[in-house]
């Protein structure tokens, strides 16, 4: 039995024997009786409580699914509707009910329920598509659609003070202005796209850059950017800048075909 619950138990316990009568002193046998009779029940509701705002959660959410994936399919001919995978359905809704309060991670698991519905793409769903929905945020599900509407490779720098030896110091890593026009906090782009990496929905090349200079002028010159690069610096240190990029991994592209369509 767990602390919490145990504490829980003690509580109901010391209400329900406080402030005794004379009877229950005169007639303990019978007092006891009742007693462990009212405390039984009591128990089970300490011990399921717990889970009751679960179920209640589980039932609700259920109900909104059903509505989201009526718009979803309702293009779909009905004998293209099929029963989906438990492996993906069951911990699709379930973890859909944890996110109700965000549009863009809730469109996602019905993007992925209505997929797996559907006989003509749910071959395209993959299992593991649950579980990096559920490691992302909301700004990354944003971040990923804006990725997907145009595109295919996006700049990155970052800026390197370089000291007097040669050997340098990375003030900023990773940075892109493309989170400026879709996150609600944009300065965490760098974050995200190692999260994004590190699902390997996005790849970010080893030394890779793009060839076309005048793609990172609008990095170079990003308010951000401008005053790091502005700070004066010790003698014979200078800013430079490394030039990357990211684009979407083919497995990426799968994952926004049947997630974010």
């Amino acid at each position: 039995m767990s602390e919490d619950i145990g504490n829980e138990i003690a509580k109901e316990f010391v209400s329900q024997t406080a402030g005794k009568t004379y009877d229950d002193v005169a007639h303990p046998a019978a007092s006891a009786t009742g007693q462990l009779v009212s405390f039984i029940p009591r128990t089970i509701k300490v011990w399921l409580g717990k889970w009751e705002k679960w179920i209640i959660n589980g039932e609700y959410s259920i109900k909104e699914t059903e509505k989201l994936l009526e718009k979803k399919l309702a293009n779909i001919a009905e004998d293209k509707i099929t029963e989906p995978e438990a492996y993906v359905a069951v911990p699709a809704i379930q973890q859909l009910s944890y996110s109700l309060d965000s549009e863009d991670l809730r469109e996602m698991y019905a993007n992925l329920l209505a997929s797996s519905m559907n006989a003509d793409a749910k071959e395209n769903v993959h299992p593991a598509f649950v579980e990096i929905i559920k490691q992302l945020c909301p700004d990354e599900a944003k971040l990923l659609k804006r990725i997907s509407l145009n595109g295919d490779e996006y700049p990155l720098i970052s800026i390197h003070r370089v000291n007097p030896d040669r050997s340098f110091n990375v003030i900023m890593r990773n940075f892109s202005d493309i989170a400026f026009e879709t996150c609600e906090n944009p300065l965490n782009i760098y974050s995200y796209l190692d999260n994004l990496e590190r699902l390997k929905l996005i790849e970010i090349p080893y030394d890779g850059y793009l060839t076309d200079e005048k793609v990172y002028n609008p990095l170079k010159n990003h308010e951000i950017v401008k005053n790091i690069t502005s700070q004066i610096l010790p003698e014979g240190c200078h800013w430079d800048f490394k030039k990357n990029y990211f684009f979407l991994t083919a497995f990426g592209k799968h994952f926004v075909r049947v997630c974010l369509p």
